[in-house]
């Protein structure tokens, strides 16, 4: 599957995820029946790019829609592929002495992937995403070395290809003398977060995650890995077959983790949401502007106009926290405070006036 990634150059804030709803499947036959299965595949491939979660498939009505893939793409498409991928499977009953394999490209219809997703009490992601900084430290042996944006490994190589299925922007340090003169490999093993927090701050991403990887007894490898930002972390240990199951398994742990803080769910919230700040007519319609494209917010409704204070009615997808989180993404908003009890919040507006 090739997702397109919009990834701005140091620093890198959130990250606008193109083609959510595209699906690309290797196959090597356009009839009828191999269709139909192909676009099984890739409906199930966007359904959980979309939801942040892995386990949607098992939930029934996801099942039911997986039998009949035709109801939700508008269209599709096929190519010759060249050099098929490691990240591209051929299906099972391929025989050996097959034509060239071809990658069927399908469109899904956003609107009803949502609804689907909406109607099974499943999240829906969209596509502005936080970035994600991987500090990964890998074991070998007495030898421990620190995994950089050129590492083309094994554990470096897997976590980049099941990121970009997932929608997920990952990037590794540059690990440049300015980065191992702030953090040691030593600290990244140890896991000591707040040096390797203020090695980041040149990097600027959302999101930190620290991991130490390594191949134990009878040949499993074993991940410890920290996650989170300003202070605030949490921890987790997986033990797996083989480096490269171990860097899927770590990624499907970490988007499902995103996805629970930023993708919107079934319940609604109202708030009053306040912006300071605004000097005139074209910066009060791009706030307005800004608010409606949020993949969270339903409606947008201005209440009143006081000098530089503008107030809306918002409602959206997810609790307050969610819609602040999301917002935090982009930087155009400084939140200044809230209180939760009330639904109120107060920004500060630091986009364009």
């Amino acid at each position: 599957m090739t997702l397109a990634l919009v990834i701005v150059a140091m620093p890198a804030h959130s990250v606008l995820i193109n083609d959510l709803y595209v699906a690309e499947v290797v196959t090597v036959s356009q009839s009828d029946a191999q269709r139909r299965r192909d676009a099984a595949t890739g409906l199930r491939d966007v359904l959980v790019r979309v939801s942040g979660r892995v386990d949607v498939v098992e939930h029934p009505l996801v099942a039911a829609a997986l039998r009949s893939p035709e109801d939700y793409y508008t269209e599709f498409s096929y190519q010759t592929v060249e050099n098929v991928g490691s990240d591209d499977e051929l299906p099972a009953s391929t025989p050996q002495e097959a034509p060239a394999p071809q990658k069927m490209q399908i469109r899904f219809e956003p609107s009803l992937i949502s609804d689907l997703l909406r109607r099974a009490d499943l999240p829906v992601w969209g596509s502005n995403r936080p970035s994600v900084l991987f500090w990964v430290a890998r074991g070998s042996g007495a030898e421990r070395a620190v995994l950089g944006e050129g590492s083309s490994g094994l554990f470096a190589r897997s976590v980049r290809e099941r990121a970009k299925s997932r929608g997920v922007p990952v990037y590794f340090p540059v690990w440049d003398l300015e980065d191992s003169s702030r953090v040691t490999v030593s600290e990244i093993w140890g896991r000591f977060l707040d040096q390797i927090e203020a090695a980041s701050e040149r990097y600027s991403p959302d999101k930190l995650l620290v991991v130490r990887v390594e191949k134990r007894y009878a040949g499993q490898w074993h991940v410890d890995w920290s996650y989170g930002d300003q202070g605030e972390w949490r921890v987790g240990t997986l033990l797996k077959a083989s480096e490269a199951e171990a860097a899927v398994a770590l990624v499907d742990e970490i988007t499902a983790l995103l996805s629970a803080q930023y993708a919107g769910t079934s319940a609604r919230t109202a708030l009053r949401l306040n912006v300071e700040g605004i000097s005139g007519v074209a910066a009060l319609a791009e706030v307005e502007r800004y608010l409606q494209r949020l993949s969270s917010v339903l409606d947008v409704r201005l209440r009143r106009v006081k000098g530089d204070l503008l107030t809306f009615d918002v409602r959206s997808e997810g609790d307050l926290q969610q819609l602040i989180d999301l917002i935090a993404l982009d930087r155009d908003l400084t939140l200044l405070s809230s209180d939760v009890g009330a639904s109120t919040v107060w920004y500060r507006w630091s986009g364009e006036n």
